[in-house]
C-alpha cells in the first residue's frame, strides 16, 4: 500500500514555505522584517542582538560592519543610527544575505550593502572600517573566531571599536582572543545568557 502524507502536514508545509514578515522596535524605532525558515530566529529579533545593540556606541559617520548579518538587524541599525557612513552587511549563507538586502530596500537604508563572504574572505581589501559588530556564532570552530578577529583587525581603522555578543560560555574565550588579537577586551554586560565584550584597536 503506499503511504499517503497526512493532509494538514501538506497544508502547513505551503504555510511554512510563505515569507514570515514582522515588525519589531529596534532602539526605540520600528524596522519591517521577512525572514524564512532556516535563517536564525526568523519569527522575531533574537535576545542576543537585541542586547548588544543597547551598548553599541554609534556614531554618526561610522563605517560598519556586520559579520555574519543575518537577516541583517546589526547592519540595518548602524545604517539608521550611522547616517554619515557607508554599511557593509556580511554572511556565508546565500539566503541570509538575499533577505537581508531585501530588509534593507524595504527600510530605505540607502547607505548600507549586503554581500556574500565567508568571513572577510570577499571583503574588498581596501575596505576600513570604524565599527565591527558580529553576534558569535556559538558552533563556529575555534580556527573561524581566530580567523574573525584576525581579518577584522586587518580591516580597521585606528581607534575602531570591535562588538561582539557571544553566550557566556564563550566569554572567557572572547576575553582571550581579543587580548591576543587587539592587546584589550572589555567586558560591557554580562547576562542570564549572554556576554557583551567589545575591543579597540589602537
Amino acid at each position: 500500500m503506499t503511504h499517503k502524507i497526512p493532509t494538514d502536514l501538506l497544508k502547513k508545509s505551503a504555510y511554512w514555505r510563505e515569507d514570515i514578515q514582522f515588525t519589531q522596535d529596534v532602539l526605540g524605532k520600528p524596522f519591517h522584517f521577512t525572514s524564512t525558515w532556516g535563517i536564525f530566529s526568523p519569527e522575531k529579533l533574537d535576545e542576543g542582538s537585541l542586547m548588544l545593540l543597547d551598548y553599541i556606541e554609534f556614531k554618526d559617520d561610522d563605517h560598519s560592519i556586520d559579520l555574519g548579518c543575518g537577516y541583517g538587524v546589526l547592519g540595518m541599525t548602524a545604517a539608521r543610527e550611522c547616517p554619515n557612513g557607508q554599511h557593509l552587511l556580511i554572511d556565508k549563507d546565500f539566503v541570509a544575505v538575499e533577505y537581508a538586502k531585501l530588509n534593507c530596500q524595504k527600510n530605505h537604508l540607502d547607505n548600507a550593502q549586503v554581500q556574500l563572504s565567508n568571513g572577510f574572505r570577499d571583503v574588498e581589501k581596501d575596505k576600513k572600517f570604524s565599527l565591527v559588530m558580529s553576534n558569535l556564532p556559538a558552533k563556529a570552530s575555534k580556527e573561524q573566531h581566530y580567523l574573525y578577529l584576525l581579518d577584522a583587525y586587518n580591516a580597521m581603522e585606528s581607534g575602531a571599536r570591535f562588538y561582539v555578543v557571544t553566550i557566556n560560555g564563550l566569554r572567557d574565550f572572547m576575553k582571550r582572543s581579543f587580548t591576543e588579537v587587539f592587546g584589550n577586551s572589555d567586558k560591557l554586560k554580562q547576562g542570564k545568557t549572554y556576554t557583551i565584550t567589545m575591543a579597540v584597536k589602537d
